[in-house]
């Protein structure tokens, strides 16, 4: 814990990154990537075809796209930096150290992408007859700088579960170029576009009266369906066969759900969209709107799921292998287990165990080890002490934390001395049996204070 941390205490602070990323990731995925395609392949069936009003849709969306990737994207991209970095400074810290110029990168590349989005929806009307492709074509180009966001992003992301050989070498294109970059990339470009218009079908199913437009707008739709859904199961197999079999072993677990409740509703949610796909490519001008609702809440979930799973499969690191989901280097952990974790923590006023302060010193370890996953009371009762410590006591869970990783691999191990171990455990049960004692909490904060 060498920075001053922040906590979420009912919510807790893992669900409170998991709620601005999948909110971003729709955006930055579902809108920037796959409505921009699918904007700019109306745009140029209407040019095509001379349809006039396919070209009004397109119009139409192209508003909405600058909207809300300047607005609700923009916000949520910002509002992950300033999360992550209250909430898990040394990961962010180390992400940076290792991929600085590929964040720049994609920061020349992000503004590069609004300029164009802004020329886009601004020159509908600046060329006329045959050079109406140019202003098609700048859409192309927002397409493919939008994908390019993902491209450096996904390397970044993807290197956290499989930083391959980094580990060994520290060399940023052995982090870049991981295992499961490519796989993860696919992946991620096939569900943008599947996302896309999971999303936007319904409203224009909805808003479109006229059969004939319907029609020519899912036909464009069903083309990427039969492009998408193939593609998506390709990739995202590769994707799972290049996972560390660790990881691959917690997906289920990562849902919460039993495994033939997850085996269940995951078949449903592929035939929902292997009947919308079939219906969208015989019927387009006749997809019913329950239909539609039923997609666009299936997708919603699945990019929620899969964003929550992608994070939960690398415990117990947050990166794998190097640094352990709380924030310790795996490398400092015999250390720490030697000489105490307080003794190095930078933000913690109390670097060792006393008769005097052992709650305090059990807070501070609480701080640093507990909480990025867990909370004294909250709504995910897995992970709310005052629910899994019912009953227990200081000694039984003394020993427990001793050999938590062992019983529970995907539990960072305590790293701390012996002294350390038992001060977390008197404060958690405390506060976990007894309730949050507000004389412990002022004399926290005024011991981080001073």
């Amino acid at each position: 814990m060498n920075y001053p941390v922040i906590e979420f205490p009912w919510l807790g602070n893992g669900m409170m990154i998991a709620l601005i990323a999948t909110i971003h990731v729709i955006v930055s995925h579902g809108i920037a990537i796959g409505v921009t395609a699918l904007m700019v392949s109306l745009e140029y069936r209407g040019l095509k075809t001379k349809n006039e009003q396919l070209i009004g849709v397109a119009r139409r969306l192209s508003k909405w796209v600058l909207i809300i990737t300047t607005t609700v994207g923009a916000m949520t991209g910002v509002g992950i930096w300033f999360v992550t970095s209250v909430i898990q400074p040394d990961s962010i810290g180390s992400l940076l150290r290792i991929f600085f110029w590929a964040w720049f990168a994609e920061w020349i590349v992000f503004i590069t992408e609004v300029v164009l989005l802004i020329i886009y929806y601004y020159t509908w009307d600046t060329w006329k007859g045959e050079k109406r492709k140019i202003h098609n074509r700048i859409g192309m180009v927002l397409g493919v700088f939008g994908w390019l966001t993902a491209m450096i992003i996904t390397g970044i992301l993807s290197a956290k579960l499989t930083p391959g050989k980094w580990t060994e070498t520290l060399s940023f294109w052995n982090a870049f170029l991981n295992p499961t970059y490519v796989p993860s990339l696919a992946f991620r470009t096939f569900i943008a576009v599947l996302l896309a218009v999971s999303l936007i079908s319904l409203p224009l199913r909805i808003m479109i009266k006229d059969a004939k437009l319907r029609k020519e707008v899912f036909k464009v739709f069903s083309v990427w369906n039969a492009i998408t859904i193939p593609g998506i199961l390709i990739s995202g197999i590769w994707y799972l066969l290049s996972i560390p079999d660790e990881a691959a072993d917690l997906i289920i677990w990562a849902t919460g759900m039993p495994e033939d409740l997850f085996t269940i509703l995951h078949i449903v949610g592929l035939a929902l969209f292997l009947i919308f796909a079939f219906w969208m490519a015989v019927k387009p001008e006749k997809v019913p709107v329950i239909l539609t609702f039923a997609i666009f809440i299936t997708s919603m979930a699945f990019i929620g799921e899969f964003e929550g799973i992608r994070e939960s499969v690398r415990k117990p690191y947050v990166i794998y292998n190097y640094m352990y989901a709380n924030g310790v280097a795996a490398q400092d952990l015999d250390k720490f287990k030697e000489e105490g974790y307080l003794a190095h923590s930078a933000a913690s006023p109390i670097k060792e165990v006393t008769a005097d302060n052992q709650l305090e010193a059990g807070r501070e370890l609480y701080k640093g080890q507990c909480i990025t996953c867990h909370t004294v009371d909250g709504w995910r009762t897995k992970r709310a002490f005052a629910d899994r410590l019912d009953g227990w006591d200081e000694e039984g869970l003394a020993g427990y934390i001793a050999t938590l990783h062992e019983t529970r691999p995907f539990m960072p191990p305590f790293a701390g001395t012996d002294e350390e171990r038992e001060a977390l455990a008197a404060y958690l049960i405390k506060v976990s049996n007894e309730g949050i004692d507000t004389d412990l909490t002022q004399a926290s904060a005024e011991a981080d204070n001073k």
